[in-house]
């Protein structure tokens, strides 16, 4: 039973399908690990064991009487705890709402994961409304990386990316605002996709669309399952988009054409450290033996010398969003929200006119960057992280500043201008940390990004952290 905590998610489907393990024995077996794993990582803070039973003992039950099951029946998933799912409270990270009453609904995305037969077992950590890159709140406490624990998991999904990692749960929900799969999934050793944007549908989409639901698995493979169980359009998210009428996974099995790739390292704004550039050699070096076409490209970021500044309006308008979406909270019980977390929303409730006009020049910069980005090339290869885990309370900022290791500086960009991104684990730092690299593509091709991201994942193999 041990080795079912690692195994692909499509072979568990088989397994169940094929009535060798049923959905009873495996949502035990997960349950379990929970039990045994959980208390040293934090990843997991809402758990339902009688539900889950239930619902597995009922899906065991349908299984033995021949009805027609879904993909997913029987895999247990865990929901990041921004997201809504029926019959648990959503926490959006903060002891604001922690003891707030349970959804009545779910999500689009966690709807359509329990219409393919998931079992959602329980929620997990983040920061509150996913305003960090790494997992802490006043809730909860803080999530530690399976790899080490007194390493950050990430964030804001670092809650999601801990649990896959350990084998707490196959499947995980996520978000990605800045790089909040894509950073936690790098700094755990998982695969992290943010896909095209409105690939996976919102209810209730941020009005600067930089921000996308995403899935989050140990492996590409099982990433790819999960990109096709869920996207495609939905009304309530008018800016979501058709599905692509042929499976992601069903893409992996297909030979991948032989591609232009430009290997950006710095964005003439950052300073990643070696262990870093040794994972983007060993990838480049991986992509030139499957016969890619793999060229130095030095472009920088629109104002890569203000690049700081940036950031800064980037973070102030975020900040906006956050307060007006709990400004009656906010103004009625201000004390209920973390310090630090308070003061953010102080800064978002100063947000000018002015500050948005210069925010949305420069959205518009990237746009048009990004478009220029891709007429040489078919997919980029970058950093994921400048670093590895930073400690678990989270990173130095002003050393970040002074170093030119800002977290987000590889990833947040592909947000705001909607292009697909995946980070792949390439393998361990010298001091035992996982190190990962980013590939992005042109809009609307997710697909090459699951190839080439698969082909990568063979050459370099799978991380298991040493728990």
């Amino acid at each position: 039973m041990s080795d079912f905590a690692f195994t692909a998610v499509s072979d568990l489907a088989a397994m169940i399908h094929a009535k060798a393990l049923s959905p009873t024995e495996l949502v035990e077996h997960f349950l379990d690990r929970i039990d045994k794993h959980n208390p040293d990582i934090n990843a997991v803070v809402s758990l339902d064991a009688d539900r889950s039973r239930a619902e597995a003992a009922t899906a065991t039950g349908n299984i033995a009487r021949g009805i027609t099951v879904g993909p997913l029946t029987g895999i247990p998933v865990v929901v990041k705890d921004l997201e809504n799912a029926r019959g648990f409270p959503t926490s959006r990270g903060t002891k604001a709402f922690c003891l707030g009453p349970d959804a009545v609904a779910d999500s689009i995305h966690v709807a359509r994961l329990r219409s393919a037969g998931a079992i959602v077992i329980g929620k997990t950590n983040a920061p509150p409304m996913g305003a960090a890159i790494h997992t802490d709140n006043d809730a909860f406490g803080t999530t530690r990386n399976p790899w080490n624990p007194m390493a950050s998991a990430g964030g804001s999904s670092g809650g999601s990316a801990a649990a896959v990692a350990a084998g707490l749960a196959p499947l995980a929900t996520a978000g990605d605002g800045g790089g909040s799969t894509r950073i936690p999934a790098a700094l755990c050793g998982i695969v992290g996709l943010k896909p095209t944007r409105g690939r996976i549908p919102a209810a209730s989409p941020a009005w600067t669309h930089h921000s996308c639901p995403t899935p989050m698995g140990r492996s590409v493979r099982d990433t790819a399952l999960h990109l096709d169980i869920v996207a495609g359009y939905h009304p309530a998210d008018t800016f979501s988009v058709p599905d692509p009428g042929y499976s992601y996974r069903g893409a992996l099995d297909r030979p991948s054409p032989r591609l232009r790739v430009g290997v950006n390292r710095t964005f003439g704004v950052a300073n990643p450290h070696p262990d870093i550039l040794h994972a983007v050699e060993r990838a480049t070096q991986s992509l030139r033996s499957l016969g890619h076409q793999v060229m130095d490209d030095n472009t920088a970021l629109p104002g890569a010398e203000t690049f700081p500044a940036s950031l800064q309006l980037r973070q102030q308008i975020l900040a906006y969003i956050r307060f007006t979406a709990v400004r009656d909270e906010f103004d009625s019980r201000p004390e209920d929200f973390e310090p630090w977390f308070a003061a953010i929303l102080d800064r978002g409730r100063a947000t000018t006119l002015d500050d948005l006009a210069r925010y949305w020049e420069y959205r518009s910069r990237l746009d048009v960057w990004a478009a220029d980005l891709f007429e040489p090339y078919d997919l980029l290869l970058t950093p994921t992280t400048p670093t590895t885990a930073w400690p678990a309370e989270g990173p130095d900022m002003s050393a970040a500043l002074r170093d030119r290791t800002i977290p987000i500086t590889y990833t947040s960009v592909f947000n705001d201008t909607g292009n697909p991104a995946i980070s792949i684990p390439m393998g361990l730092s010298a001091d035992g940390l996982p190190c990962a690299v980013q590939l992005i593509a042109p809009h609307h091709r997710d697909d090459l990004l699951l190839q080439v991201g698969a082909a990568l994942e063979r050459e370099a193999g799978q991380l298991r952290p040493p728990l």
